[in-house]
């Protein structure tokens, strides 16, 4: 009789998992993986059908981005010593003045503003400091109502200025860590104290007719598009020219948003724009004289030219009219102060020149009627060429020299028609940390004794104490 035996089977541990169970399981997880990631993919399509269709929802959350970067950029930036684009590695050991030739420079006061500080400062042929004007953004603004938020001091400096016969002076305040940037015109007087304000977000470049009227450059935060500019879409820095009267009174404001939309020299293709919806970048008012005008058909004496900078424009406004009467481009890049000659020329700091592959900026006389270069000045080939990539200005003075900024560095020179450096001054300011970081200088202007006669006795103001908004 056989026997038969039974192997008990084996256990099966309480933790292990059969094989048709391990398949499932590993099944169920990559099919949610594959949900999901299909879930994303279609979150990402539904993501640029929104942007394409640039929905309210996308703007909002874009916007919102964006703001939140250019905050946390503007906390960064204030809380520095030396707030980027105001300061620089100097590419000079000199400090002061450098060389003075008496003889063939053009005597004078040299006024200039610094990037460390809210002030204007005046230096004689010498170098010497004759005067100064001290005037930070706190003690000129007790409060600021045209400004958003709070800008530390070492964080505002004066862009442009305009002296006066009896010492009082015109200062445009300008900020690089907050958009817009413009942040005010003041009068003060030869000590540096407040006589008016203008409170709106003035910027870049001012000037004054014989009159007293003051020309200066205003701007002002867009979070929809404008009309103009519609097809670039977000937010944008709409643009404008306001007229100021003697005593600080907004007399007129017109968009240059609007004036190149109806003009025609529109050009949207080529425009250059950054992220801070700087679609112009106007940084030029200058009056028009009777010499240029003469020599334009559709131009008048008390036209303004403005430049605008992003589209290489330099554009004559009528101010009456409220309409660009005429335009040119020129053999410059990103260009800063054009200023028109009384020949029918335009001398302007061309910024962004490159020569050969050696990359730097120049001065050009440019005469718009000919196309023709009429004079350059590049700088020393072998040891100072001129750079510069923004700011940076230039006066024709009466000797025929020009007195020109090199903003970037700190450099002020004047140089003859031949080319010759005949006086050069470096800013002495140097960081206290970082003794390398120079700061800019954002523009340097020549008077004689004549026109700055507060120089020997101080004469006060006849101007009343106010303070006005537009």
């Amino acid at each position: 009789m056989s026997t038969v035996t039974q192997v008990p089977a084996t256990p099966t541990p309480a933790n292990s998992v059969s094989q048709p169970e391990l398949e499932e399981g590993t099944f169920d997880r990559l099919a949610r993986l594959a949900s999901l990631l299909g879930a994303g993919f279609l979150c990402v399509q539904f993501g640029f059908l929104m942007a394409v269709a640039d929905t309210p929802l996308y703007r909002m959350t874009r916007d919102g981005i964006i703001a939140a970067k250019a905050l946390w950029a503007e906390r960064s930036m204030q809380a520095e010593e030396c707030p980027p684009s105001l300061w620089n590695l100097s590419r000079y050991e000199e400090r002061g003045i450098v060389r003075s030739e008496t003889a063939q420079s053009f005597a004078g006061y040299t006024l200039y503003s610094s990037g460390d500080s809210a002030a204007v400062v005046a230096l004689d042929n010498d170098g010497e400091v004759v005067h100064r004007w001290d005037a930070p953004f706190s003690k000129v603004w007790k409060t600021s109502p045209h400004m958003s938020r709070k800008v530390p001091d070492n964080a505002i400096y004066i862009r442009r200025f305009h002296p006066f016969e009896n010492g009082d002076i015109l200062a445009l305040y300008e900020t690089t860590t907050t958009t817009p940037f413009g942040c005010g015109l003041a009068r003060l007087d030869v000590q540096g104290n407040p006589i008016w304000t203008f409170n709106d977000h003035t910027h870049h470049d001012l000037d004054v007719g014989d009159d007293g009227r003051i020309y200066v450059l205003t701007q002002a935060l867009l979070l929809e598009p404008h009309p103009t500019f519609r097809q670039i879409g977000g937010a944008q820095v709409e643009e404008f020219v306001s007229v100021v009267s003697p005593d600080g009174k907004e007399l007129k404001k017109i968009s240059l948003f609007d004036l190149v939309g109806k003009s025609g020299i529109l050009r949207g293709d080529i425009t250059s724009v950054d992220l801070s919806g700087d679609i112009l970048h106007s940084n030029t008012v200058r009056l028009v004289g009777p010499g240029f005008a003469s020599h334009y058909e559709t131009v008048s004496a008390g036209d303004v030219m403005i430049c605008l900078r992003n589209m290489n424009l330099a554009v004559i406004v009528n101010l009456e009219k409220e309409e660009i009467v005429w335009a040119t481009s020129g053999p410059w890049h990103l260009p800063h102060d054009p200023t028109p000659m009384e020949d029918g020329t335009i001398l302007a700091f061309d910024n962004l020149f490159t020569w050969g592959t050696e990359i730097r900026s120049r001065i050009v006389q440019f005469d718009p009627a000919t196309h023709e270069l009429k004079w350059s000045f590049s700088g020393d080939d072998k040891t100072h060429p001129l750079l510069s990539n923004i700011r940076s200005c230039q006066q024709r003075l009466p000797n025929g020299n020009t007195l020109i900024t090199e903003s970037d560095f700190g450099r002020l020179l004047e140089v003859t028609l031949d080319g010759e450096v005949v006086w050069e001054f470096v800013n002495p300011v140097r960081s206290k940390t970082t003794p390398m970081q120079t700061p800019v200088v954002s523009g340097a202007f020549r008077y004689t004794q004549d026109e700055l006669p507060f120089l020997k006795p101080h004469a006060p103001s006849q101007v009343a104490v106010k303070t006005t908004s537009p």
